[in-house]
């Protein structure tokens, strides 16, 4: 659960009226195994796929956003029970991820 709460803090995208959805899939199979992917034309796009095992939730994704400066972000993620939640980015600082793993 503490996993699902910290993608969704991770990943918070604020849709206005005038964005458009170019892009939507969202397949689940019930049993633990997930896929989402959307697009928008703002430049916004996420992609995420997730695989249950028993007690075990392996969660992989990336997602990308332009920031209020123009440049475009893009981060790179993966979350397991081993090494918990791990992000990549040029712009994300490897100190803070380097001690993400003690917190």
């Amino acid at each position: 659960m503490k996993l699902l709460i910290v993608f969704a803090l991770v990943a918070v995208v604020a849709v206005t009226a005038d964005t458009k959805i170019l892009k939507y899939e969202n397949v689940a199979d019930g049993e633990g195994t997930y896929k989402f992917e959307y697009e928008t034309d703002d430049g916004t796009s996420r992609v995420e796929q997730g695989d249950q095992k028993g007690e075990d939730l392996t969660v992989q994704g990336n997602f990308k956003f332009v920031g209020d400066d123009g440049q475009e972000y893009k981060v790179k993620y993966v979350a397991d029970g081993e090494g918990g939640f791990r992000a990549e980015g040029a712009h994300v600082p490897n100190e803070y991820v380097d001690k993400l793993s003690t917190l």
